[in-house]
């Protein structure tokens, strides 16, 4: 190999400007129209050039245009700069004129090649005074063409320094559809979906969420239904103060399409980066989509070392069948639209298409989950767990929580596993959610709540903030809940959920007035805020009221998992309060209702309680089995019940030493009964034993996080019991003093609540020993 002379140099129909990268064909109508070459393809062509008709390998190839570096997916990005350059040539690999492929050796230029501007060997002859002349005139105008030529060159090389793409890691970006110009609509939806996948594989790339592009279509009075173009996905980017938009196109190129993407700044539209290839066939255009989206990623920075990790091949990671792409994301657009059950039959169909789409059994267990089907969704999060290795690491992760909190329930691996993703993707906002739910489950109530206000933060909506609320509320940061809530007002946010943790708020608060206005909206409204009501009236004493609201929640509500929760509740607080016969009324109901796993434990807890010790160790032995490994389960569900069973029979010490390992876990916030009730459970306990100041530590704990125990009987019970213990230590004053607060909670409770009236006696009694002592 020789370096070539400076100048042009000319090969079959075709000249190449050596100094500026630009190609004309000779033979074209307009001779003067000429061909930039991209970088990479005008450095084959100059080796092809170089070698004049030697063969160039792939190896040398890759060595000239990556010499430090390993590319992700190296053949295909030589592959695509072969054809580009065979498109610039006008050249077919099937019936070469310009470049030759030889088999598993390379590749090599057909055309002799002629350098007309060439210092060239000519004849002797005579020099003359004119041929002094034409030399010297020859001499200034190459000289000027060298000038030239280093100008070009250098504006050239400005060019490409102020249009360089820097991003970082605040930087958004927007995802446009496909340009699909097929006539084939499959290509709509599955590459869109295949795209944003891709993308969103790298940490590297901070994708606009899909969100946040809606909520911007609507502040453009656009509809939900726009279809993203271009221009559209500009203003998004520009409204949103996002950097680009990435874009891409397929089209019909004979019997094969072509694809491209590119980069586009959002201000100017200008484009930054651009990738294309032509592809053979239908089944090969998932694979080509991920090759060139990931050698455009290269093009926007992204270092080496992050584009060999995060580059699962997107025919792998989602999967090489278009239909079943296609019916997938139809899926999901009917589950995010809030109907999961119409989603699972394009779920299903999507599996019958590929077997192995383990995004699509992800859907299918959260479609699942949604509707209560708890069994179903645990063997599809089971299938798509096992078919992990053919996720995205990112995707990886997120089914390997899923796995270990939705089916073994290991809250241990769950958190482990969410820090080690937040590590790699920090500005990922479903993994900070997922935290901030696994650090409930774990009664972390103040970190889970950090999590949850910096969620808000970075993408303020009403259901984030929802989350917020409900978070500070259950960790009993009254004043940030408030502040939340206040700032929803201020975005004029309203939602279902945002009501819900109004009404709790303002229950805390003893906000009578909003109370009232929450329940007189929702009246005729979401069966949900009834049954708030219900629990509502029960925490104040007034049973007959719950029972008449439960009643009527159960008539408006079509879901049989909303009736079923009102009735373990309704029995466990009947019994809480010592209404023994209308707990074991409803019990029965529950008894013949399905249940799933949390309702069982509560209606558990429920039997213990009402002295049916049999019936509620049953239930506790069969969800032990079924739940080996579930933290939740065996540290603090099980536990409470069968120290209920052993308070019920008069056995303080083993229900103390049962709840000893539920310690740990007992500020929890989870599906199930949680209300601190392990700590009311070992204070009742310390009560029968007669230990009231270990009694009186645990009372004093549902009292301080009135967050974790608002809306259950179980918060103001705790001051009555607290004047228990009080009283079983000799402190008569304290004692009366928190029967006061009991009675003034349940000022006017049902009369014939037997705890309200032992409350009452045992008051009493307490008043004639402090008029005693006067």
């Amino acid at each position: 190999m020789y370096t070539l002379p400076s100048g042009r140099v000319r090969f079959g129909a075709f000249e190449l400007d050596l100094s500026t990268g630009e190609l004309r064909s000779i033979e074209a109508a307009d001779p003067n129209r000429k061909i930039l070459l991209r970088e990479q393809v005008f450095q084959v062509l100059q080796m092809f050039l170089e070698r004049e008709g030697k063969i160039v390998t792939r190896e040398e190839i890759k060595s000239r245009l990556w010499p430090n570096d390993t590319v992700v997916d190296f053949d295909h990005s030589i592959n695509a700069t072969i054809k580009a350059l065979r498109r610039a040539l006008g050249d077919s690999a099937d019936a070469p004129r310009y470049i030759e492929t030889l088999a598993r050796r390379g590749y090599r230029l057909m055309p002799t090649i002629e350098y007309p501007e060439s210092a060239t060997e000519i004849a002797p002859r005579e020099v003359t005074a004119e041929t002094h002349l034409a030399r010297r005139r020859n001499l200034r105008v190459l000289a000027g063409g060298v000038l030239l030529a280093v100008v070009t060159f250098s504006v050239w090389r400005y060019e490409v320094y102020r249009h360089r793409v820097t991003l970082t890691p605040t930087d958004t970006v927007v995802i446009a559809d496909i340009d699909n110009r097929t006539g084939d609509p499959v290509f709509d939806d599955a590459l869109n979906n295949a795209l944003r996948y891709e993308m969103e594989q790298t940490p590297y790339l901070n994708l606009l969420g899909p969100d946040k592009t809606y909520a911007t279509l609507g502040q453009l009075k656009l509809p939900p239904t726009t279809k993203i173009t271009p221009d559209i996905a500009r203003q998004i980017c520009s409204e949103t103060n996002s950097k680009m938009v990435i874009a891409d196109s397929i089209a019909d190129a004979g019997n094969r399409y072509h694809l491209e993407i590119r980069a586009l700044d959002c201000r100017s539209g200008a484009t930054l980066a651009e990738e294309g290839t032509d592809i053979a066939a239908r089944n090969q255009v998932v694979h080509e989509l991920g090759a060139t989206a990931a050698r455009l990623r290269r093009n926007l920075g992204e270092p080496a070392e992050s584009l060999a990790r995060f580059n699962q091949p997107l025919e792998i990671a989602t999967s090489a069948s278009l239909e079943a792409l296609q019916t997938g994301a139809e899926g999901t657009k009917l589950f995010l639209a809030g109907n999961p059950q119409a989603a699972l039959p394009l779920y299903e169909r999507g599996i019958e298409l590929d077997p192995d789409l383990a995004l699509t059994y992800e859907g299918i267990a959260a479609a699942n989950q949604t509707l209560g089907h708890y069994d179903l969704m645990a063997a599809s999060y089971r299938r798509a767990y096992e078919l992990r290795d053919r996720m995205t690491e990112k995707d990886r992760l997120n089914v390997d929580f899923l796995y270990f909190n939705n089916v073994t329930g290991e809250l241990d691996k769950a958190y482990s596993i969410l820090v080690r993703s937040l590590e790699l993707f920090p500005r990922d906002v479903f993994f900070q959610n997922n935290l901030g739910e696994t650090l409930w489950k774990l009664g972390q109530l103040k970190r889970a709540a950090d999590l949850e206000d910096e969620t808000a933060r970075l993408k303020p909506s009403p259901l984030y903030i929802s989350w917020a609320v409900e978070a500070n509320i259950d960790a009993s940061r009254l004043n940030e809940a408030k502040s939340w809530l206040d700032q929803a007002e201020a975005l004029k946010f309203d939602s279902l959920e945002l009501r819900i943790q109004r009404f709790r708020f303002a229950f805390i608060k003893d906000d009578q007035g909003t109370i009232d206005r929450i329940l007189n909206s929702e009246a005729r409204g979401a069966s949900r805020v009834n049954l708030l009501h219900e629990r509502f009236e029960a925490q104040q004493g007034h049973f007959n009221s719950a029972d008449r609201i439960e009643l009527q929640a159960a008539k408006i509500s079509s879901d049989p998992m909303e009736i079923s929760w009102a009735l373990v509740f309704s029995a466990l607080q009947n019994t809480e309060a010592g209404r023994l016969v209308q707990a074991r009324r409803i019990e029965d109901q529950a008894l013949q209702r399905k249940l799933d796993r949390d309702q069982r434990m509560t209606l558990g807890l429920s039997l213990a309680r009402s002295g049916r010790a049999q019936e509620a160790t049953r239930i506790a032995d069969e969800v032990s089995k079924q739940a080996p490994l579930d933290t939740i389960v065996q540290k603090y569900l099980v536990p409470t019940v069968r120290a209920a069973v052993k308070l019920h029979q008069h056995d303080p010490h083993a229900a103390i030493e049962l709840l000893r390992e539920t310690v740990q876990y007992e500020l929890s916030f989870h599906e199930s009964f949680d209300f601190l009730y392990p700590a009311y459970i070992r204070g009742l306990a310390y009560l029968e034993a007669g230990d009231g100041q270990s009694a009186a530590g645990e009372f004093q704990k549902l009292i301080d996080n009135p967050g974790l125990c608002w809306g259950y009987i179980t918060g103001p019970l705790a001051r009555l019991q607290l004047g228990r213990a009080q009283r079983l230590m000799g402190d008569n004053a304290a004692a009366r003093k928190s029967y006061e607060e009991f009675l003034s909670i349940w000022k006017d409770a049902d009369a014939d609540v037997p705890v309200y009236q032992q409350a009452k006696a045992e008051y009493a009694q307490l008043k004639n020993i402090g008029n005693q002592t006067r």
